[in-house]
């Protein structure tokens, strides 16, 4: 087994590894939530994340992905409002929506049911989900019951703050400039 860094997945549920609560605002992009389907690797957390706020079919905000074929490889990128990204505003009410701006929401991460209007948001982060989920839990029904999570709800953001942004693509360039000089100092020590 290889040895796992600080700050890294370093907690044990019975040889099922939970990544550990981030309290600062982890920089991410839409499709790093959108597209994790496993939840154990889902982040857990609070979270800062730069898109497009629109307003769905169904009436709810979303944050779309924005193109970045100005900073990453073409096989990287997706076109802009590829994927989005469901917004919960319960902490923070008085935040004022603007659709059609580029900005910066800062929350935590949620998981919420888009095919069940009752049940529509877990008030839960992803690794309290999957705790809950399978506390007391069966080894051989694990994996069963994890999937059955991963199908049954998406991740979403609950707004703590937004704010809006001019230069969206430029933002996000700097905070992956900042992600990549933090991973190769981190792999340097």
């Amino acid at each position: 087994m290889t040895e796992m860094k600080e700050n890294d997945l370093n907690e044990n549920m019975e040889g099922i590894d939970l990544l550990e609560y981030c309290f600062y605002h982890k920089f991410l992009l839409v499709e790093e939530l959108v597209l994790q389907k496993n939840f154990l690797k889902l982040h857990h957390g609070r979270c800062t994340v730069i898109g497009k706020l629109i307003q769905h079919q169904n009436g709810y905000p979303v944050l779309e992905n924005i193109n970045q074929s100005s900073i990453l490889p073409r096989a990287c990128n997706l076109p802009e409002g590829t994927v989005n990204l469901r917004l919960f505003k319960f902490v923070t009410a008085d935040v004022e929506l603007k659709f059609g701006q580029y900005c910066e929401v800062c929350g935590e991460v949620v998981l919420w049911n888009p095919n069940s209007p009752r049940d529509n948001w877990l008030s839960m982060t992803p690794r309290s989900a999957v705790e809950l989920e399978l506390k007391n839990c069966d080894k051989a029904v694990r994996k069963q019951k994890i999937e059955k999570l991963c199908d049954t709800y998406l991740p979403a953001v609950n707004i703590f703050r937004v704010d809006y942004i001019d230069c969206a693509v430029e933002l996000i360039q700097r905070h992956l400039k900042i992600r990549l000089l933090t991973s190769n100092h981190k792999r340097n020590n």
